[in-house]
């Protein structure tokens, strides 16, 4: 997974923050028809899951207002969903870093501040910890380390 890098951009000052439900749908908006017309990860929203993008941005706008504002709107079980989607189609890190870089420079060319950092930054946790889960790892980016005994 590519190392999330802080974006310092003197034109920063001149967009706002994500600071409204307005703000995450316009964000989640913008991303998924970015994503939906991606050569490499659109078939996936196209093609094996079928999604309905209309439907599917109020869950999303519940998904990130609960990332960002702990909201408690979100209630499905992300990590299933996208098992299920690797069981049709493999996710692999590519898929996971090209959707980082497509919402990296989403977020970036709508918002700048603390809550527009936060979901770039909490993007790239998910993202891991789902390519982690999806691919049979434990969810944490650490390893747990045992101490073995000296025999005797």
């Amino acid at each position: 997974m590519n190392a999330y890098q802080p974006t310092h951009q003197d034109s920063a000052a001149t967009r706002p923050d994500i600071a409204t439900r307005e703000d995450i749908l316009t964000l989640v908006e913008t991303f998924y028809t970015r994503a939906f017309a991606d050569p490499l990860i659109g078939p996936i929203f196209t093609e094996v899951v079928h999604m309905d993008l209309v439907r599917h941005m109020p869950i999303m706008a519940d998904f990130w207002q609960t990332v960002l504002f702990k909201a408690g709107l979100y209630s499905r079980n992300a990590l299933k969903i996208h098992v299920d989607i690797h069981v049709k189609e493999p996710l692999t890190l590519a898929h996971f870093n090209r959707w980082l870089q497509l919402w990296s420079t989403t977020v970036d060319e709508l918002f700048s501040g603390e809550k527009a950092e936060m979901a770039k930054v909490q993007a790239h946790l998910i993202a891991g910890s789902l390519h982690r889960r999806v691919t049979g790892r434990a969810a944490s980016q650490h390893r747990t380390i045992s101490m073995r005994l000296p025999e005797g």
